[in-house]
């Protein structure tokens, strides 16, 4: 049997699937032909659909990614390449649900597929889980141009105002779903503690990317904190925070 090549050295079967999904817009080729070594893909992985629609046809979709909030931010953050996605001809789909897994040659193949798909006509890439939009060549950057697997880029770490804390702050994960594992969420952040905070979320998500599993009431120790933190795990998978379950973390006061 070959090696992974995106193997998950901490993993155990957390009994979750892993929902991966991406849209493609652009003007693509008739024939869609990948060549496979070329992009470090063995194809598309068994339980993941390609549907390949006219953009016009799904506008009305609920959930459409260049609709609403989500399409929105999307705008505010690059006008330019949000009206590349927005007048495209068509959008092409990548969606399925996956066992946990104990590698995450699942993900390269997608990656591979996804970067070919750009190069034959595709002019912009929506991850909703991550709330991002790449150009083709951000994502090529990103995610494609080093074959070796880096957790951090295909989870977002967000930080907000934290609305059960006035006056602190929330970071929190958002992409961990791919990886049938719970997004990170910290609480009641103080300001001047913004980048441990994130650090904490960062060294969580890549033990979680690569198959770790966070107990419910697992002790986290900071030094120089007053007392120690502990996981509590919530939400559901509907939760448009995270479009996914979640641990929570609350920093000490």
């Amino acid at each position: 049997m070959t090696a992974p090549s995106w193997p998950r050295p901490y993993w155990r079967d957390s009994g979750a699937q892993a929902l991966v999904q991406w849209f493609v817009f652009g003007d693509f080729e008739a024939e869609l032909r990948v060549d496979a070594p070329r992009y470090r893909t063995r194809g598309t992985p068994e339980g993941v659909e390609v549907a390949r629609y006219v953009h016009d046809a799904i506008k009305s979709w609920n959930g459409y990614p260049l609709g609403g909030t989500m399409g929105r931010l999307f705008e505010n953050e690059n006008a330019a390449l949000f009206e590349r996605a927005d007048t495209a001809r068509e959008c092409l789909m990548l969606r399925g649900n996956l066992a946990d897994r104990g590698d995450l040659d699942y993900l390269r193949d997608l990656i591979g597929t996804i970067t070919a798909l750009s190069d034959l006509g595709g002019v912009a890439i929506v991850d909703p889980q991550m709330l991002s939009m790449f150009g083709v060549a951000e994502w090529r950057r990103r995610f494609f141009d080093d074959p070796a697997f880096t957790s951090r880029s295909h989870v977002a770490i967000l930080e907000s105002e934290d609305k059960t804390a006035p006056g602190r702050r929330h970071i929190h994960t958002r992409g961990l779903r791919k990886f049938a594992r719970p997004d990170v969420s910290i609480r009641n952040v103080p300001a001047e503690f913004m980048a441990p905070a994130g650090q904490l979320a960062e060294r969580f998500l890549d033990f979680e990317a690569l198959g770790g599993i966070v107990e419910e009431g697992r002790e986290v120790v900071i030094e120089g904190l007053p007392e120690n933190m502990h996981a509590h795990h919530a939400g559901s998978l509907e939760d448009p925070e995270f479009n996914n379950v979640h641990f929570e973390l609350r920093w000490p006061d």
